[in-house]
């Protein structure tokens, strides 16, 4: 059908050159022909070159790891105390097994392995290396500490927070939203309202807070990754403008709160391409 449609195009638009130039012009049917092929001739050579200096589009894929800098980000945000409350849940989490997954250990990893289709979000495909799973929707919430059922169903203060023990709360997300990926903290609501309340976060209550009074959560975007940080991975480089695109991402991410890493000189060149938040350390590679 696509074929068919383009086809009848093409010959409707030499129909029309034909007629010009036999009709308006006054040439003859030999000399109309021949002014028709050359017209067609030159269009096709002008699409050539245009699209010869357009960069092609390709997808690589590429791996993702994100690791928060839990100390400031647990102080910040009132779920731990002091440095000694920080250092005992280290100690404590230093003793999960270490083939059982934590994220307070290990981040968050995963793999975009292919582009979104025409009606997919970004980033695509996706391999989560954290449970061994594919996904179409990257939408990732992980609790930063997994207790047993039995603890998760009692009611009362959280053994390792300062937060209500409820459910498997509080979790780190990543997933897709407006204007770029946000990475943040879903905790109990009244809770947030609480320290929002008292007044000890300053400028953090006016953090993005998407509540879901139903459930009671409340979903804490504390930081956003500008979607063009990993456009690189989903159309080959224009060369004439890479410098530009660099400047332009870089800019999208210091607005955001982000800071790229600068490599130094080295003899072993790092594969990795790493961006730096007050709360979150982010790295990228193709792989």
């Amino acid at each position: 059908m696509a074929f068919a449609k383009s086809l009848a195009k093409t010959l409707g638009i030499i129909a029309v050159v034909y007629l010009c130039c036999r009709y308006l012009g006054e040439f003859s049917p030999k000399q109309s022909a021949m002014l028709t092929a050359l017209a067609w001739l030159g269009f096709g050579l002008y699409e050539g070159v245009s699209a010869s200096q357009q960069p092609s589009q390709s997808f690589s894929p590429f791996c993702v790891s994100i690791y928060p800098n839990w100390r400031v980000l647990l102080s910040d945000f009132k779920l731990i105390g002091d440095a000694k409350e920080y250092d005992w849940l280290c100690e404590m989490m230093n003793k999960v097994p270490a083939a059982e997954y934590s994220v307070f250990r290990s981040g968050i990893f995963f793999t975009v392995i292919s582009p979104p289709s025409n009606d997919g979000l970004l980033p695509g495909l996706t391999y989560l290396g954290n449970h061994k799973d594919f996904v179409t929707s990257v939408k990732i919430f992980e609790s930063i500490v997994n207790l047993e059922r039995e603890q998760r169903d009692q009611v009362g203060q959280h053994p390792f927070f300062n937060h209500p023990l409820w459910a498997n709360l509080p979790e780190l997300f990543f997933k897709f939203g407006t204007g770029g990926y946000e990475i943040g903290l879903e905790v109990q609501n009244d809770w947030w309202e609480q320290v929002c309340k008292d007044g000890g976060i300053g400028e953090l209550a006016k953090t993005k807070s998407d509540r879901d009074h139903r459930c009671g959560t409340a979903r804490l975007t504390v930081a956003v990754l500008p979607y063009s940080e990993f456009g690189i991975y989903y159309q080959k480089s224009d060369y004439k403008h890479m410098d530009e695109q660099q400047r332009s991402r870089d800019r999208q991410l210091e607005a955001r709160g982000w800071k790229r890493q600068v490599e130094r000189d080295s003899e072993i060149r790092d594969p990795w391409l790493r961006i730096d938040h007050k709360y979150f350390a982010v790295a990228h590679r193709d792989v």
